[in-house]
């Protein structure tokens, strides 16, 4: 049943994300934008001191649960964080740096406080 509900899951996460740009980025409310609480995002919104002005995000347990441009990130049971190259990348109050990612190893570069 748990591989049935994830699978729904990721099946909902890539019709989301294939619904148009606004769903993932700085203003994403798939993942990446800002939120005060979970109602401004798709899924949820995390709020604790590593993401300012709170984060929308997916829970995962893989990078192939997230939507494509973002990573699963070992933090708060696996959330997706937007992608980045450089800290311009990233919206006001985040910066572009190595988190650890979740059922992979090592880290991945990803917007955050």
């Amino acid at each position: 049943m748990a591989k049935r509900l994830r699978l729904v899951l990721v099946l909902a996460i890539t019709a989301l994300a294939a619904c148009g740009p606004d769903e993932v980025g700085n203003e994403g409310t798939l993942v990446g934008g800002a939120c005060i609480d979970s109602r401004d995002c798709e899924f949820d919104c995390q709020r604790s001191g590593d993401y300012p002005q709170g984060t929308c995000t997916v829970p995962c347990d893989f990078d192939e649960d997230c939507p494509s441009g973002t990573f699963c990130i070992d933090t708060e049971g696996g959330v997706c964080l937007l992608g980045c190259d450089f800290p311009e990348d990233c919206r006001v109050g985040y910066t572009c740096k190595g988190r650890p990612s979740r059922g992979r190893g090592g880290e991945a570069l990803v917007c955050s406080n």
